[in-house]
């Protein structure tokens, strides 16, 4: 050994200092990396998030306006059947549809039986 170069016993733990350096440096690269990461698929939840509770109010607001629309349909059903029952039993009604089975459009009319109708002339 001569003067001025360092001995085996003082180059050893340099190089690991220098290798834990060099450690350190890698892994907070990696922390760095990693941590940008986190905060960008933390925003990508929050973004998921507001997404999602926007499609669930779309979604109830559209079933409360369907749930709306068949209940107004429903009452309509019912002043309709109402109405029709009110024009079924009202005594014009029963007059305007009575007719004879000759003055029905959906048959063709009969004549009456011969022997009825020479008693009548």
């Amino acid at each position: 050994m001569t003067y001025g170069e360092p001995d085996e016993s003082q180059t050893k733990p340099s190089a690991e200092r220098h290798e834990r350096s060099l450690a350190r440096a890698g892994a907070r690269e990696e922390i760095a990396a990693l941590r940008a990461e986190l905060a960008s698929m933390r925003t990508e939840h929050e973004s998921l998030c507001r997404t999602l509770s926007d499609t669930l109010t779309a979604t109830s607001d559209t079933f409360r306006t369907l749930d709306d629309m068949s209940r107004v349909q429903r009452e309509e059903i019912a002043d309709l059947k109402l109405a029709i029952a009110k024009l079924g039993a009202s005594p014009e009604a029963k007059r305007a549809v009575f007719q004879f089975a000759r003055e029905k459009s959906d048959v063709e009319p009969v004549d009456l039986p011969e022997f009825l109708v020479r008693k009548v002339h």
